[in-house]
């Protein structure tokens, strides 16, 4: 099976931490974070891309979407969170992937901001990003 998931993390968290050193990561989905800014990254899928299997029915590529839920707090929230969200779509782009969504969100008490965003892509074996 090709993964890059750890690879893409570290460099999703490096990103961040060089960005704001207060932000906290996870490569789970948190509902209600400990601490703000918050910035989940997950793989939500992985699947053979079946145009690239050969005649062994050997994996060449891999279709991958990563999901990204920033959160923020009062009082810079949309603010931040924007800025938060560039960080990651720049290094994403950069990585050769697409993003499918940019969805903002906001708690019923309107203290908290979450931004959801998916990206995806196809990944050969040799870890090449193409765009689908």
């Amino acid at each position: 099976m090709i993964d890059i998931f750890n690879e893409l993390y570290t460099l999703v968290v490096n990103a961040l931490t060089s960005y704001d050193e207060n932000i906290a990561t996870s490569s789970v989905y948190q509902n209600v974070p400990s601490k703000y800014p918050f910035v989940s990254f997950e793989e939500i899928e992985n699947y053979p891309y079946e145009n690239g299997m050969d005649d062994g029915d050997i994996e060449n590529f891999v279709n991958v979407e990563y999901e990204i839920n920033i959160y923020t707090q009062l009082p810079q929230k949309k603010s931040e969170g924007e800025s938060i969200a560039n960080v990651v779509d720049a290094l994403m782009k950069s990585k050769g992937f697409v993003r499918r969504t940019k969805t903002p969100l906001q708690d019923s008490k309107e203290t908290t901001y979450r931004i959801v965003m998916r990206y995806g892509g196809v990944v050969s074996k040799d870890n090449v990003v193409y765009r689908r």
